[in-house]
């Protein structure tokens, strides 16, 4: 630009200087411009980027602290509403850390994730002694029930869904997930509303039929969830007695669901064995089996694709 303004003729000698401040102003303007741009190509990408985990802390109503990491909906994809709410469930002797990269794939794809660590484990109460049957059962009736409070305040800000709720648990928590899902189908409906009913998806990795004295037994019988929950079932087929276990869960509630043809978007009952014998975290945690991506698509399919408006409610634990 410089080159080719030297040699052009000038019409008069002052012709140049308003020539000059024309271009060093166009020249500033340029140089500020892309000084900026780089500023806002970041402030586009925060913008796609999920916010940030929160840890926070839930009592128990039998007097238990449990530590949770909270995971809020990706901004701008979707409504809030609109997105599914999942809770993962760690295995025993494990942590919701376990869970940390599904639950931050999940929330990448738009969904809200809660990750507590269950009494007796990672950093909440109990960690340090050894736990008792009374434990197993107590993760169902209150440790499950202390996220669910947490959630339906957040359900009633608009912050999410939990129409659209879901569990994914790990050996022991699929057991504790199994159970849970029995309780909250078993609320009574008040005449102010439904207290439960919430749970639409279950995802049981390395199921057991009984786990440290808590079985799932009354759990299946259970007419809601043996027939009107999605469920996807995940055991390395080389374990021969968690294969049982996972083969005999689903015959015992496939005999439940819809019979007859039924499309990808109709069914709801899925039994997984990848060739191997790694279960729980393990096999959740090894990539070449995919496990994470079934679960994002189950979790499309099941709980963000169909139809579950997005009402406000009150927790019978708040009454």
């Amino acid at each position: 630009m410089l080159q080719a303004r030297s040699v052009r003729p000038h019409t008069a000698p002052d012709s140049a200087g308003p020539r000059f401040f024309r271009w060093l102003g166009l020249l500033t303007a340029t140089t500020l411009l892309a000084a900026a741009c780089p500023v806002a190509a970041a402030a586009d990408n925060r913008k796609d980027e999920p916010p940030p985990p929160e840890r926070i802390t839930l009592k128990t109503t039998d007097g238990v602290t449990l530590a949770a990491t909270y995971y809020p909906p990706q901004l701008g994809k979707m409504s809030a509403k609109d997105t599914a709410t999942l809770i993962l469930l760690h295995g025993h002797g494990d942590s919701r850390a376990d869970c940390d990269e599904l639950a931050l794939r999940l929330q990448a794809a738009g969904n809200t994730v809660v990750v507590p660590d269950l009494r007796g484990h990672g950093d909440s109460d109990g960690a340090d002694g050894a736990l008792r049957a009374a434990d197993f059962a107590a993760m169902a009736r209150h440790d499950l029930e202390a996220v669910k409070k947490f959630l339906l305040e957040k359900n009633n800000a608009g912050q999410l869904n939990i129409e659209r709720l879901g569990v994914v648990g790990l050996d022991m928590g699929a057991t504790v997930a199994l159970n849970w899902a029995a309780l909250d189908w078993s609320w009574p409906v008040l005449a102010t509303g439904k207290q439960g009913q919430d749970v639409k998806a279950l995802v049981l990795i390395s199921p057991q039929w009984s786990y440290k004295g808590m079985g799932i037994q009354d759990a299946v019988a259970h007419p809601n969830v043996r027939a009107d929950l999605s469920v996807l079932i995940v055991a390395g087929r080389r374990n021969a007695k968690l294969l049982r276990a996972a083969k005999r869960l689903h015959n015992a509630l496939d005999r439940h669901h819809a019979a007859g043809p039924r499309g990808a978007d109709e069914q709801t009952l899925w039994l997984k064995t990848p060739d191997t014998s790694l279960q729980g975290a393990e096999l959740l945690g090894e990539e070449s089996y995919r496990v994470g991506d079934m679960i994002l698509e189950f979790v499309e399919m099941r709980l963000v694709n169909p139809s579950f408006p997005w009402r406000a409610r009150n927790s019978p634990l708040s009454q």
